[in-house]
């Protein structure tokens, strides 16, 4: 049965064809992924940025300034906020850490 098989094929021009053509194939999809992958890298870094944009605008709560709390004064807390956006900074991460309330434990 295996021979008949064999015979009933054209040649092997044709069967290497057919593998080109295959690896051709598996190529071009790989470079569509890619591709997509990347589009779609860039358009979630234009997202971010737009949203972050939006949340930098100040709000009504944050403009208010806050009671000293625990014994924790405005200076102290600015400068642990500050450390902490300096060491993100420098990480280069994209982190939207935002420090809401400081207590003394």
């Amino acid at each position: 049965m295996l021979n008949s098989l064999l015979e009933a094929s054209s040649s092997i021009g044709e069967h290497l064809l057919y593998a080109l053509m295959g690896f051709i194939i598996t190529f071009i999809g790989i470079i569509i992924l890619i591709f997509f992958v990347w589009l779609y890298g860039k358009v979630s870094k234009i997202l971010r940025t737009k949203k972050s944009v939006q949340n930098n605008e100040p709000k009504e709560a944050d403009t208010k300034i806050q009671k000293e709390e625990d014994g924790i004064s405005m200076e102290i807390r600015l400068a642990i906020i500050a450390a902490i956006a300096a060491y993100y900074d420098g990480e280069g991460s994209a982190c939207e850490f935002k420090v809401k309330r400081i207590k003394r434990i």
